[in-house]
């Protein structure tokens, strides 16, 4: 007989939450436990030891036929062969909990990254606190949409012969490729917070970006092959749960290395200057103005929305939520939380970021918002050297080649009516912006050299 750990032991769930929340607040808590060796042990290691946990039962409900075990009932059977016992561990919710685990894993060994050899002990201590809030937010967000109580129930009369096909490899694939963008995600937050303070995780920095350029084409790539963004898709959003926590990564992944990444070593070159105030202004409007026009019209397209006004005013609702947090969160440099740049321009993006998975927990209706902010972000970076490189930027052909790419990506984005197009023509906008501000940041680097 197995033994189903979360099942069996019914608070186990609810405890591996808390734990997960205590590490949400990393950033504090890790200061406060840190002349206390067992309380720091206890905090770090109970939310991966839990997860740890969960597999473990799992392998041994899998290599035990235990038939009381939802996926050896409905996926593997009596007689399955231990090539397909070890591709159901891998592929199905033990996949899942073992990238989990993977994750919490990383962020407490981020600060042994080749990138930060060499730091001194406060960099390290500052990364292995932010990667731990990072992956606490994170962890707390995979556990409500991924690993609901109902899957972990028992079963009580189970199928004469399984009734749910057996994954392919690539599934572990999959996954192993969205756990490794949610933790290049983590490394450049945590990079982009401790920029202004010191130089030591600039190679970090540099090093996610560019793995996260990679990964995410590759993501995206895998991500358009699915009914994503299909008019059956809204009819539901959350019925492939895998799916919905694939595209909310992959877009978070995305509107950092394009958007967050450039704005922050933007706001480096500004410095303290009324440049600052006129980019962050420009960056809220564009937002806020471009965000009612894109979800109105992708509200427009569902038929489970109103149509004409009555789309847009759907869309102005979220709008509206968004904007009132990222407002809200631009008062937490007065509280000290001011390490970057510009702090409230900075929090004000992270607001936006974390706003992607967090209102779809609200209500479907926020993933209207999904090509709104990608297509907003693009242009962040549009205004930051509209206002660093002043006249002898706007002029640059390749200035302008980003401008009129971006307005041709608008206007298709905001006509067709293509749920799978639009979200094309707002990462289109993203790639052809985000080339064009990285070759910018070359030759700008290369100026000052010289």
């Amino acid at each position: 007989m197995g033994f189903m750990l979360a099942s069996s032991v019914s608070w186990y769930l609810p405890v591996l939450f808390l734990a997960c929340l205590g590490w949400a607040f990393a950033f504090y808590i890790e200061g406060v436990v840190n002349q206390r060796p067992f309380l720091q042990r206890l905090y770090r290691w109970t939310p991966p030891l839990m997860v740890a946990g969960l597999v473990v039962s799992r392998a041994v409900d899998i290599f035990s036929f235990s038939s009381t075990n939802p996926e050896v009932a409905y996926v593997l059977g009596q007689n399955a062969s231990f090539d397909e016992q070890l591709r159901l561990l891998f592929t199905g919710q033990g996949a899942l909990e073992g990238a989990l685990f993977a994750f919490l894993v990383f962020a407490l060994y981020a600060p042994s990254l080749p990138s930060l050899r060499g730091c001194s002990s406060e960099t390290s201590a500052f990364v292995r606190s932010r990667m731990m809030t990072h992956a606490g937010f994170w962890s707390l967000l995979l556990l409500m949409f991924l690993f609901q109580q109902d899957i972990y129930a028992p079963v009580e009369s189970s199928p004469a012969s399984p009734t749910v096909a057996l994954a392919g490899w690539s599934t572990f694939l999959l996954v192993a490729l969205f756990t490794l963008l949610l933790m290049m995600t983590g490394e450049m937050l945590t990079a982009s917070a401790h920029m202004a303070s010191s130089g030591e995780t600039s190679l970090l920095f540099q090093r996610a970006i560019l793995k996260t350029l990679v990964a995410g084409f590759v993501a995206w790539a895998c991500l358009f092959q699915t009914d994503m963004f299909t008019s059956t898709w809204w009819e539901r959003p959350l019925r492939d749960e895998r799916l919905a926590v694939a595209l909310i990564i992959a877009s978070a992944s995305t509107w950092t290395a394009l958007v967050h990444a450039f704005s922050t070593v933007a706001e480096g070159l500004q410095g303290p200057s009324t440049s600052q105030a006129k980019s962050l202004a420009w960056c809220m409007g564009l937002t806020a103005c471009i965000s009612i026009l894109i979800s109105g019209s992708t509200a427009d397209a569902v038929h489970v929305y109103d149509e004409g006004l009555g789309a847009f005013t759907t869309g102005w609702k979220w709008v509206a939520i968004l904007m009132f947090f990222g407002a809200a969160t631009m008062v937490l440099p007065t509280v000290g939380f001011d390490a970057t740049h510009h702090p409230e321009a900075w929090w004000f993006r992270i607001t936006v970021l974390f706003f992607l998975p967090l209102g779809v927990l609200i209500s479907d209706a926020a993933w209207l918002l999904y090509p709104a902010i990608l297509l907003s972000g693009a242009t962040y970076p549009l205004v930051y050297i509209w206002l660093i490189g002043e006249s002898s930027a706007r002029g640059q052909p390749m200035f302008l080649l980003g401008v009129c790419g971006w307005v041709v990506c608008f206007f298709l984005a905001f006509t067709t009516g293509g749920l799978v197009h639009k979200l094309h023509f707002s990462l289109l906008s993203l790639a052809i912006v985000g080339a064009m501000a990285g070759l910018w940041l070359r030759r700008e680097r290369q100026a000052s050299v010289q």
